[in-house]
């Protein structure tokens, strides 16, 4: 009796879980078309052709609803990558790099990949920078409870790639999170200067901005200038080897 009543309820779930899909995958075809100001609960009604008040039975706001979207694109985000580290750790795996340059080369290169992660992947780029970056208009604790885990999420695998190297030896102890959040929101402030690239594209290269920024950072926080130079070139490789940002591969990505 008790595998008869567990069964529906899964079952309801699961359909529950494809529905509120639909109306993410609604509203991620608006983001393509118009931008992050075309989504709202009546455009994603019109696009389903469904009434607004059945998104609120699944979306509280319309908070909610971007807060689902910058969820998928930070775990898209990781799973690019993801992707990109293991064939990184193939392209390494012959070369015998002391553990401070290894654990350098990872960090330069999500530098590097989250300047190719702006171009590859330009609308969840967006909706991750709108997480860090736009004012939170949030009504319920509810709400709260969903945006925290999405920023943690964000924030995990740079402040990971900060801990080994100063585990390492490579840096000077300190919080990974907070360094991880000033780098990642001043990346993506430098990262628009690509916008003014028309006027000079020698001096609003946005790409070569973010690698002088997180090469300044990590010497700031207590790497030799020249084992950051020695790790960059390494990164240099790494991207002549394949797409810094590529598309991500595993179980629930092939597309």
């Amino acid at each position: 009796m008790v595998h008869l009543k567990v069964v529906p309820d899964d079952r309801r779930e699961r359909s529950r879980e494809k529905k509120r899909q639909r109306f993410l995958d609604a509203a991620s075809a608006i983001v393509d078309r118009e931008g992050l100001r075309g989504v709202t609960m009546a455009a994603v009604a019109d696009e389903l052709d469904c009434a607004v008040g059945t998104i609120y039975s699944y979306f509280s706001s319309k908070a909610a609803l971007l807060t689902a979207l910058q969820g998928q694109a930070v775990d898209l985000l990781a799973a690019s990558f993801a992707t990109a580290r293991e064939r990184w750790e193939d392209q390494l795996a012959g070369e015998e790099l002391p553990d401070e340059v290894r654990t350098l080369v990872e960090v330069l290169g999500f530098g590097s990949f989250w300047s190719a992660a702006s171009v590859v992947f330009a609308d969840e780029f967006e909706l991750q920078r709108q997480l860090l970056s736009a004012k939170v208009t949030l009504v319920s604790a509810e709400e709260i409870a969903e945006v925290m885990p999405v920023a943690r999420r964000l924030l995990d695998g740079p402040a990971g790639l900060v801990e080994a190297a100063v585990a390492a030896g490579a840096l000077a102890d300190g919080p990974a999170e907070a360094r991880v959040l000033r780098w990642v929101c001043a990346l993506n402030g430098v990262l628009l200067v690509e916008n003014l690239a028309p006027l000079d594209r020698h001096l609003f290269r946005a790409s070569h901005l973010a690698r002088c920024l997180t090469e300044d950072l990590l010497v700031g926080w207590g790497a030799e200038r020249r084992t950051v130079e020695v790790a960059a070139a390494h990164v240099d490789r790494l991207a002549a080897g394949g797409p810094m940002a590529p598309p991500p591969e595993g179980p629930g990505w092939d597309r």
